[in-house]
């Protein structure tokens, strides 16, 4: 059959490849003679109207479309034009959103004809074969559909032998040049991608679905299968890489693994990656720094215990200052995100938090407003409240939407300006001039942001405006790339 995977219309700077579609896609080739075809409508830029003509000229039996909160709607509207344009295609929708809100999409929107909750190689290609023989896919897990106007949905589905799945087949979207521009500021350099060594996150931070989403369980590939793919990329002529695991330091052993076989094969890239800050030994990190990875991220979220308490965030502001320390030790650059609003926080508490970046002083940062989403903890206390709306579901939301706390949506994007403020102000003193200088001494990714950013009039603009609120909110990986199921890479 053909069949047409595509992500949502959009717009974005974050350039990274739908790596669910492309190991969907590539699972899908490895049992049948498909004839597949993936358009990266949001890293394209597109509008809904100009996707919609691309799939029309493609004609395909099945269409898939991914989405998360953030992108629902917009690709909910994609299936109904797609469906009137092409009544006999049949559409599915994967990704976060149809995993936690699959009953109710399918209820609502007739048109839409299956719901895939979970990771998707396995169940898709299951659901083509039952298209294409006429077969209803009752027995086929993570499928939804509408069956005598009754919802059958069968549990979601989760890959337990990662190494078994054959590897994102990037060809399938070798139309978009991927990398990543901040504010017109340009981040990553030379042929960049992405990469998922392991999946799902067995923590419970309340604000987050990845958790949910993969039943609280890690599964990591082995080393050599990792690795394996790196060596790949780097012959294919990748130079720039992101790990998307939500934690990729989990397992120590395993890491210090990939890092021998790195080193071993002579695989020379750059790495940006996530961590835990409870998780970052300087010899852990001075190794990974040895063999390329020179960017990680942080969720430090805030240093007040009460606050990372509601979070359900088991750490604290000590070990958040250690990380941050340790990692720039090792001459990585460090990146750590903050979020505002929680409901137990005060004025106080956040001036805490603008207290703590100006104190630690990471490379960069985000400074987001707490999000509520479905699939979340918060949002099940939000429920239980009795303070969602009838169609809150279809969207995300802010926290002061709810009133929790008492702090406005003014008062709460202030003080992320503040935060943003204090940050620059920080890097301003002759103690900050000393340690930038010694990144650049130390990090090759930081002298390439550096030199190749020279004479960029935006890098000006932004050293200038401490207005910086664009929107923030959560940083989550349900819109950030997350895990590869049907649904990242979209926002």
């Amino acid at each position: 059959m053909k069949v047409v995977l595509s992500t949502p219309p959009g717009k974005t700077t974050e350039l990274w490849p739908p790596l669910g579609l492309l190991y969907v896609a590539s699972s899908t080739l490895s049992e049948r003679n498909d004839d597949i075809k993936v358009i990266d409508a949001f890293c394209e830029n597109l509008e809904e109207r100009e996707l919609v003509a691309r799939v029309v000229k493609e004609r395909p039996d099945v269409f898939g479309i991914n989405c998360s909160t953030h992108t629902f709607l917009s690709a909910i509207g994609v299936v109904k034009r797609i469906k009137e344009e092409l009544p006999g295609t049949k559409t599915v929708l994967g990704g976060f959103h149809a995993t936690f809100a699959g009953e109710r999409i399918l209820m609502e929107y007739p048109f839409l004809d299956f719901i895939v909750k979970g990771e998707a190689e396995e169940s898709f290609p299951k659901l083509l074969t039952c298209v294409e023989n006429g077969t209803t896919p009752s027995e086929v897990e993570g499928i939804g559909f509408m069956r005598a106007g009754n919802v059958v949905s069968n549990p979601l589905t989760l890959i337990e032998d990662l190494d078994s799945l054959p590897f994102p087949n990037r060809e399938l979207a070798k139309e978009v040049e991927y990398g990543y521009y901040h504010k017109n500021i340009k981040l990553t350099f030379g042929r960049f991608t992405t990469i998922s060594s392991s999946r799902g996150c067995p923590f419970k931070c309340a604000f987050c679905s990845c958790a949910a989403f993969s039943l609280r369980k890690w599964r990591p590939r082995s080393p050599g299968n990792v690795v394996d793919e790196l060596e790949q990329l780097y012959g294919d002529g990748y130079e720039c890489c992101v790990f998307v695991d939500d934690n990729l330091t989990n397992l120590r052993s395993r890491i210090e693994k990939i890092c021998d076989l790195i080193r071993e094969r002579r695989i020379r890239m750059q790495f940006y990656f996530e961590g835990r800050v409870d998780n970052a030994s300087p010899q852990l990190l001075t190794k990974m720094k040895q063999v390329g990875f020179n960017v990680i991220y942080f969720g430090i979220e805030s240093p007040e215990r009460h606050v990372l308490d509601y979070y359900r965030k088991t750490i604290n502001a000590q070990q958040s200052m250690k990380a941050v320390m340790n990692a720039k030790k090792a001459g990585m650059i460090v990146i750590t995100s903050y979020i505002l609003g929680a409901p137990v926080e005060s004025i106080e508490d956040m001036n805490n938090t603008v207290d703590f970046i100006r104190t630690i002083r990471p490379h960069a940062l985000q400074i987001n407003i707490l999000d509520c989403l479905i699939g979340t903890e918060i949002w099940e206390r939000l429920e239980k409240q009795g303070l969602i709306g009838p169609n809150d579901w279809k969207t995300n939301h802010r926290i002061y939407e709810y009133a929790q706390n008492g702090v406005s949506k003014e008062t709460l994007e202030e003080m992320v300006n503040l935060g943003y403020s204090a940050h620059l102000e920080a890097w301003k003193t002759k103690a900050g001039t000393l340690e930038a200088l010694e990144l650049l001494l130390a990090n090759k990714t930081a002298r390439k942001v550096v030199l190749r950013n020279l004479f960029n009039p935006a890098v000006g603009e932004r050293l200038s405006d401490s207005r910086r609120f664009d929107g923030a909110g959560t940083e989550c990986k349900e819109h950030k790339g997350g895990p590869p199921t049907a649904t990242s890479k979209v926002s």
